[in-house]
């Protein structure tokens, strides 16, 4: 959660600016439930008149938005859009491309980038390495229901236990088609957690993912997948190790 007291000290002449960015993330950070004033005055630590000043500006500008009857507010039609337009040279691909290449060298695996987008995972980009597997090409671009990917389970675990009973009841029968029921779910998530990292074996292919910040209020992972012989169990703890290893130079 952002908020304003962890904020490096403005620059002179840009302290509406920082604010009213520092405002913008906290209500992303909360845009499925949407945030009160009251909540962001609290959280931000301003005077309700200067949240309620800036609030205003990033609505009128299209940042932001308050419901017609509802006191909380969401990110607007602008702030999507902003997004939307990122996707078409996605900043976090040039971010992490030269770790991927790393990485696929190092462990001579094929490696995945996919962001959280909603109920699903969107995956970004995909560096083969020296032994690539002809259909993964076919996924970069693709939204996949969270869980249904290696990489991707890392951002399922992340959630909280009644957010993703909620989830698993939205997409029960997708789940259902591919044979993952909600009690192997919860043991993968389980295991997922306590070893910091996802590591599954499932229709042939194995894998090991993990999950990282994307800025403020995103989320976003990289994996190892390929054939199942390929990633035995007994690889994890060293494949984990080596994204970890490769994740801190970001």
């Amino acid at each position: 959660m952002v908020s304003a007291s962890r904020l490096p000290a403005p620059k002179r002449g840009t302290q509406s600016v920082d604010r009213a960015l520092a405002l913008l993330r906290l209500v992303a950070a909360r845009h499925a439930d949407g945030l009160p004033l009251c909540q962001l005055v609290q959280t931000s630590g301003l005077e309700r008149t200067t949240v309620y000043r800036l609030v205003s500006a990033l609505v009128t500008a299209g940042l932001l938005q308050r419901e017609p009857g509802a006191a909380a507010y969401r990110l607007g039609n602008e702030a999507m859009a902003l997004g939307l337009a990122a996707l078409q040279r996605p900043p976090l691909i040039e971010q992490c491309r030269p770790v991927m290449k790393a990485l696929a060298r190092r462990a001579g695996e094929p490696v995945f980038l996919v962001a959280r987008s909603g109920d699903y995972s969107h995956c970004l980009h995909l560096e083969e390495g020296p032994r690539p597997v002809c259909s993964f090409a076919k996924t970069v671009g693709s939204l996949r229901l969270l869980g249904l990917g290696v990489p991707s389970f890392t951002l399922l675990a992340r959630m909280e236990d009644a957010a993703i009973a909620a989830h698993y009841a939205r997409h029960a029968g997708e789940y259902q088609e591919h044979r993952l029921t909600r009690p192997k779910l919860q043991r993968w998530i389980a295991q997922t957690r306590e070893q910091g990292y996802a590591q599954i074996t499932a229709q042939g292919l194995s894998g090991v993912g993990l999950r990282f910040a994307l800025g403020s209020c995103g989320d976003a992972a990289l994996g190892f997948v390929a054939p199942t012989a390929r990633i035995p169990r007994s690889r994890g703890p060293a494949l984990a190790a080596l994204l970890r290893q490769e994740l801190a130079r970001l």
